[in-house]
């Protein structure tokens, strides 16, 4: 009995180490690096400290479960092996993108596989809500500056973010976290006091993709949760099977409007998604899709700070997947997040299921989709190696 008091002990510890550095890593990455706090004096130093408590602290944690670990690992081999192959991935993904940073990513995937999802997400919601909090009022107050752009005879405002559309970006995932966080605990006045935010930052930044979306699940999670008490997607055998494949699905119907698409519907949709799909056939034009991937400096804007004309930027998640960090980690994601969708449906999670779909919906052309300092979705991985069942933790 006082061995499973020291175990409990030591899980409660271990998982206070991992939700406070979670919580430390997603508000001051997200800080330096969307918005303008950038600017202030000692914030890249802060940003550094930052990245090596990070992994000071997942090791710490590590060490303190090492005997745990490697006990169920020996039983696990299926999970040890998905493990490695997502400390491969990781790996190629660090040589394209953004190095220290992403190694950070890895350890923090690496280490949620023994915490509750619904801590994760509550967690990554409230340290999201308290970036946009800062950020909007220190920008109010005149701390840190506020761009503007002028657009369809009106002006959008970034609040404090390097660009205009980053907060409506933030908003929405935050709305998604805390919706799976919540789940049918959900109160109607949560559901409204989401609802203004979103109006508020649409009437700020008029940003379409994040506002759209968001009234979309809002609506979804207000009938489900609220009104009918009902699992839409759970209980509807295709719509369970459009979850399950929902990524790949996703990436099949991006690389069809790319390729395939017959002028009228690729000039639509290019429209609808202000020139993305244009932007993501030229991406594959100019860079090509490699095994490994390749690290790309993307020309965004001139040194007066307007756009060039050859902008270059891709913004869908999964055409970046496939020319940023190549063919095998694009194969691994893809696989392993429909192992996600699959354990989410085993666990009948349908919230869960239906924040993910408008999820990978923004993904298909937007970039922040597996990018944890916005989107808590990598972290989801962590659930193919878990210690212990959240259907147990729940």
């Amino acid at each position: 009995k006082g061995w499973m008091t020291i175990v409990m002990n030591n899980r409660t510890i271990s998982e206070k180490i991992y939700l406070i550095t979670l919580f430390i890593w997603v508000v001051v990455t997200s800080l330096v690096t969307t918005t303008y706090f950038i600017r202030l004096e000692g914030s890249l130093s802060l940003y550094r400290i930052v990245l090596y408590f990070t992994i000071a602290m997942i090791l710490i944690k590590e060490l303190v479960n090492l005997p745990r670990s490697l006990y169920h690992f020996r039983f696990h081999w299926e999970q040890l092996l998905i493990a490695v192959l997502f400390i491969i991935s990781m790996f190629i993904v660090a040589k394209n993108r953004e190095g220290l940073l992403d190694l950070n990513v890895l350890l923090l995937v690496f280490s949620a596989r023994d915490i509750d999802f619904r801590k994760l997400l509550g967690t990554f919601s409230f340290a999201t809500f308290l970036v946009l909090v800062l950020t909007i009022f220190a920008s109010n107050m005149g701390v840190i500056s506020n761009m503007f752009m002028r657009a369809d005879g009106g002006y959008r405002f970034s609040l404090g973010f390097n660009y205009v559309s980053f907060a409506s970006q933030r908003l929405f995932f935050a709305l998604c976290s805390y919706l799976m966080f919540r789940g049918k605990k959900i109160s109607y006045m949560e559901l409204l006091s989401l609802l203004f935010a979103t109006i508020y930052m649409y009437q700020q930044t008029s940003t379409t993709s994040p506002f759209y979306l968001s009234i979309l699940i809002l609506t979804y999670a207000l009938f489900s949760l609220k009104i009918i008490k009902k699992d839409f997607i759970i209980g509807h055998f295709w719509m369970k099977t459009i979850a399950k494949y929902g990524f790949i699905l996703a990436l099949i119907i991006t690389l069809y409007f790319c390729f395939y698409s017959s002028g009228n519907l690729f000039h639509f949709v290019d429209q609808f998604t202000h020139n993305r799909l244009r932007l993501s056939v030229e991406g594959f034009r100019n860079f090509g899709v490699s095994w490994l991937g390749q690290h790309i400096k993307f020309t965004l804007l001139d040194i007066f700070g307007n756009f060039t004309s050859n902008y270059n930027f891709i913004d869908s998640s999964f055409v970046q997947l496939l020319v940023i960090d190549g063919l095998i980690v694009s194969a691994f994601m893809l696989l392993t997040l429909t192992k996600v969708m699959k354990y989410f449906v085993t666990i009948r999670k349908d919230i869960v299921l239906a924040c993910l779909g408008v999820m990978i919906i923004h993904g298909m052309f937007d970039p922040q989709m597996l990018v944890l300092r916005y989107s808590p979705l990598i972290l989801f991985i962590s659930r193919l190696f878990i210690m212990n069942s959240d259907n147990e933790i729940e």
